[in-house]
């Protein structure tokens, strides 16, 4: 059944913001990639470089991380479980949680030790825990991967560093390959699924075991630096560069607060890399607002079945919703009806508003629903109906 819609409507859902259109022109950043998003939504903030697919050294232990969050969910590990370190695990060279051969250590503390203090030992330990060895793990990591969208991704162990070869090409390592792009989906998907399982562990600033009279930093410098980051994870190998991901709870006024997940890879240095990822949060917190666009049960227009006042059908927004934008960016709004027939009921799905960026993007939609009700078509406008039919 065909459905009109009245000119007024249309004018009533666009231009919701007349200022000038937002651009990344005012921002350089001094890495090789990198990307910025809004939790929530999955917004793109600000990009450079995303979808470049680069070495991804220790960012590699957040799909380590979720791995072993998930097996905790669904009971194959307990977080309280004792551990007992390989060799394999212990010889583990660059970065580590110092663990030793035939320790026994909890579950929980070689998290912390991976995520805290970046431990390539700890990355063994839970691999060869979790998946018996290490390739199998590497396995689980990869089909997650590709479970969650991660399509420029491949991992090959659970740590990031570098693997040589027989010779020892010291030019040419095997590295865990990802781009900002897939980094973040993975960042995201930590943060919706385990968000205070992460932050918990990823906040700590200096971690201290007492048990095994360790005591160090975490590597994440911008957790000294800006009060509102709370994560994620540092990397570095000699191809990659360093690298950050991080994440921060923007404030605003009253409920308009809104967390982000940044990546950046390939900065010159530690100090570098530092510096870059506090500027990208800069640039957010002082041009980024968290609006609402439409209320619950505003009234949106109005629709006719057959073009017949009498067979009218109010339309509403079914709940609120609210858009990480520029504050001088410029967005449209638009109405999509869905093929509406006799019968209509209160809160039946009818449509939905599609809201636009200044580049054709769909960033977000909310359903419209019915707030009125159509149990039949009377017989005098059903023939009015065929008659019409008839003369057209």
């Amino acid at each position: 059944m065909k459905v009109y819609l009245k000119l007024f409507v249309f004018l009533m859902v666009f231009n919701l913001f007349s200022s000038n259109v937002y651009g990344q022109d005012n921002i350089d950043i001094n890495v090789k990639s990198a990307i910025l998003i809004d939790q929530e939504t999955g917004r793109v903030l600000y990009e450079k470089n995303p979808d470049e697919q680069r070495a991804c050294a220790s960012l590699t232990k957040m799909m380590t991380f979720l791995i072993a969050l998930e097996s905790i969910e669904k009971n194959k590990v307990s977080k309280y479980d004792i551990v007992k370190i390989s060799k394999k695990a212990a010889r583990t060279r660059g970065s580590t949680y110092g663990l030793k051969y035939n320790e026994k250590v909890k579950f929980i503390d070689l998290m912390k030790g991976l995520m805290v203090v970046s431990g390539n030992d700890a990355a063994v330990a839970i691999a060869e825990y979790i998946g018996g060895d290490t390739k199998t793990f590497v396995d689980i990591m990869n089909n997650k991967a590709k479970e969650i969208g991660m399509n420029k991704t491949f991992f090959i162990n659970p740590h990031g560093l570098p693997v040589y070869g027989i010779n020892k090409d010291m030019k040419n390592p095997k590295e865990n390959m990802s781009c900002a792009r897939d980094l973040s989906i993975l960042a995201k998907y930590l943060l919706d699924n385990y968000k205070n399982e992460v932050l918990s562990i990823t906040k700590i600033k200096t971690y201290i075991n007492p048990e095994r009279n360790f005591i160090r930093n975490n590597t994440n410098a911008l957790l000294r630096i800006m009060n509102q980051v709370d994560g994620i994870k540092t990397g570095f190998t000699g191809r990659a560069g360093y690298c950050l991901a991080f994440t921060m709870n923007v404030l605003g006024k009253e409920d308009n607060d809104f967390r982000v997940i940044g990546i950046v890879l390939g900065a010159t240095s530690s100090k570098n890399r530092t510096i870059e990822s506090k500027k990208i949060l800069e640039y957010v917190k002082n041009n980024f607002i968290k609006k609402r666009v439409i209320k619950k049960g505003d009234f949106i227009g109005k629709v006719y079945l057959y073009g017949i006042d009498k067979l009218e059908i109010k339309l509403k927004a079914k709940n609120d919703l609210w858009i990480v934008k520029n504050k001088k960016e410029k967005i449209k709004r638009k109405v999509i009806l869905d093929d509406i027939s006799c019968p209509v009921k209160k809160g039946d799905k009818v449509g939905r508003i599609n809201y636009i960026d200044q580049n054709g993007n769909v960033i977000a939609n909310v359903d419209l629903v019915s707030d009125s009700e159509i149990k039949f078509v009377p017989l005098n406008i059903l023939f009015k109906i065929f008659v019409r039919q008839i003369l057209n």
